[in-house]
């Protein structure tokens, strides 16, 4: 098991950055490769898909929200017992000149424990761009913050698929 963590603090209200890493629906607006569907409420059963680079195929697999404190903490985890699971999670703090954001992931599994070092960089990795995204997604006047047209919100229901 091991388990990796990134730190962003950001100049915006901690509720609006819960308003966007809560809305799993508007996932697909800013996270560059995640997207997720359901209903946040703890214990529920929602769909998760990771877009990656080095599969032709989006990997998609079932996904349960494990912990859900309004309006301070998120996670869910996702995977296949014994072979690898992760759980990921968003923290937020409030600070004095905006939100601090933590977003842990955590692997355990045969896979986690065989490719650990190499897994350990490609998550850290990950994690600094969605934070990034997440970054601009919520900086004032950004494009993306705004809402999403009729066919946008097409496009980004059949990517979360």
């Amino acid at each position: 098991m091991f388990e990796v963590e990134h730190v962003t603090c950001l100049s915006t209200s901690p509720l609006r950055v819960w308003t966007a890493v809560s809305d799993l629906g508007g996932f697909a607006r800013w996270h560059p490769f995640i997207r997720l569907s359901g209903v946040a409420s703890e214990g529920s059963a929602i769909g998760y898909t990771y877009y990656t680079t080095w599969l032709r195929k989006p990997l998609t697999a079932p996904a349960t929200i494990t912990r859900l404190r309004k309006p301070t903490e998120i996670s869910w985890m996702t995977g296949l017992r014994g072979l690898m699971m992760l759980e990921e999670a968003y923290q937020i703090d409030a600070t004095s000149s905006g939100a601090q954001v933590r977003h842990t992931t955590r692997c355990w599994g045969l896979v986690s424990i065989l490719a650990a070092r190499k897994m350990k960089g490609r998550i850290l990795a990950s994690m600094e761009e969605s934070d990034g995204a997440l970054e601009r997604y919520l900086r004032p006047g950004s494009k993306a913050a705004r809402p999403l047209s009729r066919g946008d919100r097409r496009v980004a229901k059949r990517k979360a698929r």
